[in-house]
């Protein structure tokens, strides 16, 4: 399910003649696709409707599109040997169709054309889409003869679109084809980079809970996996509406799987009708828990989570590929448990460097990579003057969570770790203001006050947990350390 991107060797075509760069003498006929519009095409130049288009129709038309959406370059290998090709889905006032450049095309348009411009596309062949990778009934496909050109923005050419499925139907759908769907985030994973069995490359992957009200009881969970580091921070919280995700089957259980698209939070009725729907049912429920991988969803007690990872196996070293049939180095669980400690005698969080830093991890779409907090431990080197090991400074900190606490249930107990995301939701407040409330709790009893109530309420309360089981080495001994992915 990797998704892998290859820049093109050469800018071939540009829509604007002042970009264009000088290409070798020998390619002339590829230097003219994409830049020239064949006057003669669809016999008078007119353009012609996407509703219109027809597979027997041949390639003599031209379409006035926008691209609603554009997929990363994909690898194959066959019996005639290695290829490529990307997906776009291009859509004007009569429809959308799907489009799929192969072969030297995704050289010569890969980086020409992009998502929300308007193009004209001509010199295509009309095709019978395949239903498991389009969700038009017909595919355009284009090859290194096509002729696409920018042209001005046109606002009666529509934008992305969700046509969306709700959560309880995931189970009914076949494998392997696309969904939209609008969805709340219940939990969040820390993106995990490892090295494939299959490609023996290094790949990176992160998983969301989803809930929305479909479904008996107004409750349904399932879980998105994205392949490739992503240019967004997801929260608890928001809503998420994913595009052409592919249904996937594992152990038994559906689930979504590589979206080609995502918005989080859009200013729209629906996503505040959801919202609204999913602050009742987590005053009534709690915070709803996802399907887990590799436990069906099925909550564990702690004895049963500790038998478990007795066969837990240590990670191999960085840029070591996993052994074909070896142990896992990591489990995921579900627990129901109380909170029995949350010491106290240090503040449960730290200030951190707010700095906006590169991220240190490649985006799979061909953008530059988005911005991330540095989260550097800070020292106060002054008043209102805070220093970072990475070199920055700022007059004000921005505190994260990070400490430890006990649960246990009638079978056992653990001691877990909680940080920023997952702690958050546990004690009801930012960070910032337990730090806040920390720093006053000797001169001011309102705020020692107030700092009781919020660690009382998360102490000796009944939490549902997502866990991550993970074996390391401390102090020359091999433990099992548990992190909190998620709670309620």
């Amino acid at each position: 399910h990797q998704q892998q991107q290859q820049q093109p060797q050469q800018q071939l075509s540009q829509p604007q003649p002042q970009h264009r760069q000088r290409q070798p003498q020998q390619q002339p006929q590829q230097q003219l696709a994409g830049m020239v519009v064949n006057s003669g095409v669809n016999g008078s130049g007119t353009i012609t409707p996407i509703k219109e288009l027809s597979q027997y129709g041949g390639s003599k038309f031209k379409i006035k599109a926008r691209v609603v959406l554009k997929g990363d370059v994909r690898k194959f290998a066959n019996a005639r040997g290695d290829g490529q090709f990307f997906k776009v889905d291009l859509a004007d006032a009569s429809g959308e169709i799907a489009g799929t450049f192969f072969g030297r095309a995704v050289d010569i348009f890969y980086t020409m054309v992009q998502q929300g411009q308007v193009y004209t596309f001509a010199r295509g062949a009309v095709k019978a889409a395949n239903p498991r990778y389009d969700k038009t009934p017909l595919c355009i496909m284009f090859e290194e003869q096509s002729v696409i050109e920018l042209v001005p923005d046109d606002e009666g050419l529509p934008g992305l679109k969700f046509d969306c499925t709700p959560l309880s139907e995931i189970d009914s759908k076949e494998v392997n084809c696309q969904v939209d769907v609008r969805a709340i985030i219940t939990a969040v994973t820390e993106p995990h980079t490892f090295i494939s069995k299959k490609s023996n490359k290094e790949v990176t992957k992160q998983e969301l809970g989803l809930w929305d009200n479909s479904g008996i009881g107004g409750s349904t969970c399932t879980e998105v996996t994205f392949w490739g580091a992503q240019n967004a921070t997801f929260s608890v919280g928001s809503v998420i509406l994913a595009k052409n995700a592919r249904v996937s089957e594992w152990n038994g259980a559906k689930s979504l799987n590589s979206p080609a698209t995502f918005e989080l939070d859009r200013d729209e009725p629906q996503a505040s009708s959801l919202k609204a729907h999913f602050e009742d049912y987590r005053k009534r429920n709690g915070l709803p828990v996802a399907r887990v991988r590799g436990s069906n969803g099925a909550r564990r007690t702690i004895a049963e989570c500790r038998e478990e990872d007795m066969h837990l196996a240590l990670p191999p070293p960085p840029g070591q590929p996993f052994e074909a049939g070896a142990p896992r180095s990591v489990h995921n669980h579900v627990v129901l448990g109380t909170v029995t400690f949350l010491p106290l005698d240090r503040m449960p969080c730290y200030p951190a460097c707010p700095e906006l830093v590169e991220s240190s991890r490649g985006s799979s779409t061909g953008e530059p990579a988005a911005k991330r907090q540095c989260a550097k431990k800070l020292t106060q080197e002054g008043p209102g003057f805070w220093a970072c090991m990475n070199g920055h400074t700022c007059s004000q900190p921005n505190y994260r969570y990070i400490c430890r606490a006990g649960i246990a249930d009638a079978t056992g107990s653990l001691e877990i770790q909680l940080y920023d995301s997952a702690a958050e939701p546990l004690f009801g407040c930012p960070a910032n203001e337990i730090a806040r409330l920390w720093e006053l709790r000797e001169t001011d009893d309102a705020s020692a006050k107030r700092l009781q109530e919020i660690t009382a309420r998360v102490t000796f309360r009944q939490s549902c947990l997502r866990l991550s089981a993970k074996k390391e080495v401390w102090q020359e001994e091999e433990r099992v350390r548990y992190g909190v992915n998620e709670g309620s």
